[in-house]
């Protein structure tokens, strides 16, 4: 009987469609667009007046158990709405695929009600969703802009409505709620943001792990929603990625339009996603982009692209949309990279615009590259029978994709030169891949079967570059950031924390401890290093290191230089006596310029500065005379042309409670435009131990040339006095002589170890390079400073641009100063 309700509806909706258009009247398209309304609003004004649908009753078929773990795992959020007159079908949705079902809904007056709950408590869908790890939450309905205002303005009422959907989702056994208000009005967005930050409170502290998200709209016409408040304070935010082109459109067009090429105008797909990313501040962990699984067919004034409606259009489902296309024939729009088709029936053009699983896929690439934290789908069994879009979901967050990038990246030292690098396990990876390098360019990668990876053998006298990804199957996902690591005997005294992640207005290629590791293992110590998710998720405690590098570079407030978890955590350190050299020349614009009270006093009380300005200096620093950096004069940082990337914006500060200006930017007077770096020696907050902090206004990173950031890292080391942990027994006795060795083995295929001994003296510059017989470089494997010892480098037989070299005779060459040797290899293919 629900299905053939559902025809006679549509086809009711098409009678009711043209007597609107009769009145209908023709707007500028963009004046349209904000006054449209969203087809979740036109389907569920339908459905109200279809009888059949109003005198549905609530399903409280069976008890719900409660969820249970999920035997399929997916590598994003995959949210499906079912809306009430779809209900019937939810014995047949493939859950395998989704992990969060969102009833739609429950109906909300301006007093806080709920007014009509249509199905809900829905056990029967509650119970099967629970059964197959898939959790159900309510959707809370109201699209009335008066009611909206009325509501949201009286924190009584806004109570009232919490209240109501708390009690209906513990009483239904379900997992959380998503607010679908449409048409708030502008000078309610505070009390929406109030009202959604009280919502999710009251369920996460009354039904531990619950959901909380919210519908947001393509372009926010009215302003009302606090995208950045909203991010922040829900689990999500349901971003629209459809209604672009809607029924009663004045031109025929894309629903929902990747691109808009040179035809379709300003919004489209991407510019929502990018639009969301920059007003929540690259908040993607918190963005979930809806899709349709639906398509519109409108009466046109020819088969143009862009062609003028002359009626309102009609909402298909999926289903009915492929087959249309199947029968008039599919066409394919680039500008728009969405699917069409068009037809005549008499003299009347006729053009249909929906999403297949192409242009869903495309999307999909969209959410992967954006790493948004995954899909949500209007609506679910609008498919039918057909499975192509499920499959395009499956190949891209499936059993059938490729694994997520691993997080919670580290690196550490085990004692006797071994060493343990872990991530958390990525959703579908049957491996990781470990790139390893000894100079941060030439990376060897070998396949392992778990997260958790221990090396042994390694050299005390090297530092070790690592990045990983996840692979499976169907491929590899993206790498993790690059750490290094210098291995000792026993446990290291210096942890180096990656914590720049920033990916928007800086040149950030996640590799900057390269820049680093060098120095400090220079100065003779063996380091630990991590990502700084792992020190806000506890999987390391800077409390087992005697000084922590934090590498800040231009992180600021789109992406926190420090969160608050990391305050703490650095907070607690420091009180407890620990050694902190942080640099990043966005940390005094966050934490002040931009921060809340708590961000201020973390500031001031244990970073030990006062931000003076934003964009001091000349890109160049100096040490003062009372200073660790004393001596050391006009010490360029990048403008862009250095291999970094432009430190255009760096902040200018001055020293606090006991702390002293090390640093300054010459030529600016400290006392006006604040300097570039202070340190502290003392207590910080309520503790009674002393600790140390270097504090330096440009990122390190940022500073050229090499021999500079050695100066500059000595000078903080020998501050912070630190024991070594490389005794003199351990220490081998480097040769006077240089050394080349035989590579091993030879032949060799697909790689070969070539070992070197730098004589002992200074470090010198050392380069190994491969050349074919006739002369030519092949490749270089190493050109930087080493220290005096002995090396060991691997070759994987490819060229400068990594593509695998012939078989045949080559020479390798080391040259360290003035001296040079060469030897011969043999490669066999």
């Amino acid at each position: 009987m629900t299905r053939k309700v559902y025809w006679i509806g549509l086809m009711l909706l098409l009678a009711g469609q043209t007597l609107l258009a009769q009145s209908k009247i023709q707007l500028p398209f963009e004046e349209a667009f904000r006054e449209r309304k969203s087809i979740h609003q036109l389907e569920w004004e339908y459905y109200r007046k279809v009888a059949a649908y109003a005198a549905v009753q609530p399903d409280r078929s069976v008890s719900v158990a409660p969820l249970q773990p999920r035997e399929v795992q997916l590598s994003r959020e995959v949210f499906g709405y079912l809306p009430y007159w779809r209900y019937d079908g939810y014995e047949t949705i493939n859950y395998n695929l989704l992990t969060t079902i969102a009833y739609f809904g429950a109906e909300v007056d301006e007093m806080g009600n709920l007014v009509d709950l249509h199905h809900w408590p829905a056990s029967g869908l509650v119970q099967l969703a629970h059964q197959n790890g898939v959790r159900v939450v309510l959707t809370a309905i109201l699209f009335d802009t008066d009611k909206l205002r009325t509501l949201l303005s009286r924190a009584e009422s806004r109570q009232n409505l919490i209240t109501n959907l708390l009690n209906q989702v513990k009483q239904a056994g379900a997992d959380g709620v998503t607010i679908d208000f449409e048409g708030v009005p502008g000078d309610q967005r505070d009390n929406l943001t109030q009202f959604m930050t009280d919502l999710t409170r009251a369920f996460h502290e009354e039904i531990p792990g619950s959901f909380v998200t919210i519908f947001t709209p393509a372009v926010d016409w009215r302003n009302a929603f606090d995208c950045y408040a909203l991010a922040n304070v829900t689990d999500g935010l349901i971003m629209q990625g459809y209604d672009y082109h809607w029924k009663s459109a004045p031109n025929a067009g894309p629903v929902a339009p990747l691109t808009s090429g040179d035809v379709w105008g300003t919004y489209n797909v991407t510019w929502t996603v990018d639009d969301y990313l920059r007003k929540t501040f690259n908040n993607n962990s918190k963005l979930i982009l809806s899709v349709p699984f639906y398509g519109i067919e409108w009466p046109t004034a020819d088969g143009e692209l862009n062609s003028p409606t002359t009626d309102v259009g009609t909402a298909m489902i999926y289903a009915v949309a492929y087959s249309n296309a199947q029968n008039y024939g599919r066409l394919w729009d680039t500008h728009s990279q969405t699917p069409w088709y068009k037809y005549q029936s008499g003299s009347q053009w006729h053009q249909g615009w929906y999403d297949d699983s192409l242009s869903l896929s495309l999307k999909f690439d969209l959410v992967n590259e954006r790493d948004l934290k995954g899909i949500a789908v209007w609506a679910l069994t609008y498919d039918g029978q057909r499975t192509e879009l499920q499959a395009a979901i499956s190949n891209a967050f499936g059993s059938t994709a490729p694994p997520l990038k691993p997080t919670n990246f580290r690196v550490v030292n085990l004692g006797n030169g071994q060493v343990r690098v872990l991530v958390t396990p990525s959703a579908g990876a049957t491996a990781y891949r470990l790139y390893t390098s000894t100079d941060a360019r030439n990376f060897q990668s070998v396949d392992y079967p778990n997260n958790v990876i221990d090396l042994s053998g390694l050299s005390p006298d090297s530092v070790y570059y690592f990045k990983v990804s996840a692979v499976n199957a169907n491929g590899e996902s993206g790498v993790t950031e690059l750490l290094a690591v210098r291995p000792t005997s026993g446990f290291a005294p210096i942890l180096i924390v990656h914590g720049f992640d920033r990916t928007s207005g800086t040149r950030n290629t996640f590799d900057y401890i390269k820049r680093f590791a060098p120095s400090v293992a220079r100065m003779g110590y063996a380091f630990d290093a991590c990502a700084n998710e792992v020190i806000e998720e506890g999987f390391l405690n800077l409390s087992d290191y005697r000084a922590v590098i934090w590498i800040s570079g231009e992180e600021g407030t789109a992406d926190e230089s420090f969160s608050a978890a990391e305050q703490s955590k650095v907070a607690a350190y420091l009180e407890n006596g620990g050694y902190l050299f942080v640099s990043g020349s966005e940390i005094g614009y966050d934490l002040v310029a931009k921060g809340s009270q708590a961000d201020q006093n973390f500031y001031r009380d244990y970073l030990k500065a006062e931000y003076v300005r934003d964009k001091t200096g000349n890109y160049r620093v100096s040490g003062t005379a009372q200073g660790i950096f004393a001596g050391l004069s006009n010490i360029a940082f990048d403008d862009g042309s250095h291999g970094t990337y432009n430190v255009d914006y760096p902040d200018g500060i001055r020293p606090r409670e006991g702390a002293v200006m090390a640093l300054v930017y010459p030529g600016f007077d400290p006392a006006t435009y604040g300097g570039a770096g202070i340190q502290y020696e003392g207590t910080f907050g309520s503790g009674t131990q002393t600790g140390k902090l270097v504090y330096l206004a440009v990122g390190f990173e940022a500073f050229y040339p090499e021999s500079a950031r050695d100066s500059l890292m000595a000078r903080v080391l020998r501050f912070f006095d630190l024991p070594t942990r490389i005794s003199a027994e351990e220490t081998p006795r480097v040769s006077q002589q240089l050394r080349l060795g035989p590579n091993y083995p030879n032949p060799f295929n697909p790689e070969t170890t070539i070992p070197f001994t730098v004589p002992a003296g200074d470090v010198q510059p050392v380069r190994l390079q491969i050349f074919d017989l006739l002369g030519r470089e092949v490749i270089t494997l190493v050109d930087r400073p080493l220290a005096p010892g002995q090396h060991r480098v691997v070759w994987d037989g490819r060229d400068h641009n990594g593509n695998p070299v012939p078989s045949g005779t080559y020479i390798y060459r080391l040259q360290v100063g003035d001296q040079s040797r060469s030897r011969k290899m043999i490669l066999l293919r």
